[in-house]
């Protein structure tokens, strides 16, 4: 069992963190498994790990109180759920000893790539947001509120819609009625389960498949009619985010909402959940570097970790995208070493149409570049611009840059035929 994992000079609450600035940590969470290779011995118990890809996107660990293994060696590094949070555990990777090793880590690898690839197609078909699921769960528990009598959907099945949304976003429940840091930070550690919504150590990826098995059982073996509209773009930690604006429950739902017919709503729901959790996965696999989103992005993609968080907006829920990165530039005027972040998130509503944002913070210094596809919200972003200057400065932070864009910025080349979307 590992004792500590850090780096020389760093701490970290997931404690994980980067060897060098120019390093980056893949976001860990319980159940991930990550292929590393031992790069050195730095005391009789201390050893660095290297894992991720070339092009920046690779990372370095050190793990103390783990068996040491020889320099050069495949290993993985695994996440489990611990008493008082994740443990982690570093386990030789199986060879067969003399027996032509090299080759065989190759073939496996590529085995591994393919099965991969296999894997995001197949979620890529199935895929779809957050937002239309939120609006059938919001419609299914206005017609069989949680605990009535006579419900149509058994109570574990209304239960868990409710429990969903807890995992929202809230700008009416944080402090003076407005987002601020600390209630963006709160939302994201429920979303990755490192919060209290949806119970301890409960994350969405464990809420919606503790959805999708009750509604399924609920169901009674009905399959959902096919899905007619469009999904939305895949995620991805290169090419821009979209946001998505609130959904409206679809038409079979409310027709099986309408008719109490509860095993028809709850197919249907399985349905929408099934597809959420498939994007779910599939940003998983965008974090780590295994969907090819932005080739011919090169070092542009400066994001490890890309994901979706649902936001109450009139009361319904749109869906904002986000992506999280660590930035690689070294520290300014000979700093050296500082913490310094990259985020970069998209909305899309009624009131606003498409807006863009990109905040960099290194050490204290802040900049922030803001996209807006409507003239008018543009302008009053603008307009906005030097009270939100003063209120960043209010909070310690030195704004060095702070801007405002109409449009939205360019993506980068598209990988040429990747997936294929078979359902729109």
């Amino acid at each position: 069992m590992i004792t500590r994992v850090n780096s020389p000079s760093q701490g970290n609450q997931t404690g994980v963190v980067a060897v060098r600035p120019v390093s980056r940590v893949p976001m860990l969470n319980v159940g991930d498994a990550i292929a590393v290779r031992v790069a050195k011995h730095l005391t009789d118990n201390v050893m660095r790990l290297v894992g991720g890809g070339a092009g920046g996107g690779g990372f370095q660990l050190d793990v103390e109180g783990q068996e040491m293994l020889p320099l050069g060696s495949r290993a993985t590094l695994s996440v489990e759920r611990g008493p008082d949070g994740p443990r982690y555990q570093v386990s030789a990777a199986p060879q067969n000893a003399a027996q032509g090793g090299a080759p065989l880590s190759a073939a496996g690898e590529t085995a591994a790539l393919a099965r991969i690839a296999s894997l995001a197609t197949s979620l890529a078909a199935r895929q779809d947001g957050l937002s239309p699921l939120y609006a059938g769960l919001a419609a299914t528990l206005a017609a069989a509120p949680a605990g009535a009598a006579g419900a149509m959907l058994p109570p574990a099945v209304t239960s868990a819609l409710a429990g969903l949304l807890g995992f929202r976003l809230d700008p009416a429940a944080s402090r003076e009625g407005r987002l601020d840091g600390a209630a963006l930070r709160a939302a994201l550690e429920a979303l990755t389960g490192r919060g209290a919504a949806g119970g301890a150590g409960t994350g969405l990826d464990d809420a919606l498949s503790e959805l999708l098995s009750v509604l399924k059982d609920a169901a009674g073996g009905r399959e959902a009619p096919a899905r007619q509209a469009t999904p939305p773009p895949l995620p991805a930690i290169s090419r821009h985010p979209r946001g998505e604006k609130p959904a409206r429950a679809s038409g079979e739902l409310i027709s099986a909402l309408l008719a109490r017919d509860g095993e028809e709503a709850a197919a249907i729901l399985a349905a929408k959940t099934e597809a959420a959790l498939a994007r779910l996965r599939l940003a998983s696999l965008a974090s780590r570097g295994l969907l090819a989103d932005g080739e011919g992005a090169g070092e542009a993609a400066l994001f490890d970790r890309v994901l979706d968080l649902p936001l109450v907006v009139g009361g319904q829920t749109a869906v904002i995208s986000l992506q999280i990165g660590r930035d690689d530039t070294p520290g300014h005027e000979g700093e050296g070493a500082h913490p310094a972040w990259r985020l970069r998130f998209a909305l899309d509503t009624e009131a606003t149409g498409a807006v863009e944002a990109l905040v960099g913070l290194d050490g204290p210094r802040l900049f922030a570049s803001l996209w807006a596809v409507r003239p008018d919200i543009a302008a009053d972003l603008r307009e906005r611009l030097p009270r939100l200057a003063a209120t960043l400065a209010e909070q310690g932070l030195e704004v060095v840059d702070l801007k405002v864009t109409g449009g939205l910025p360019d993506d980068p080349p598209a990988a040429s035929g990747q997936f294929v979307d078979v359902v729109s």
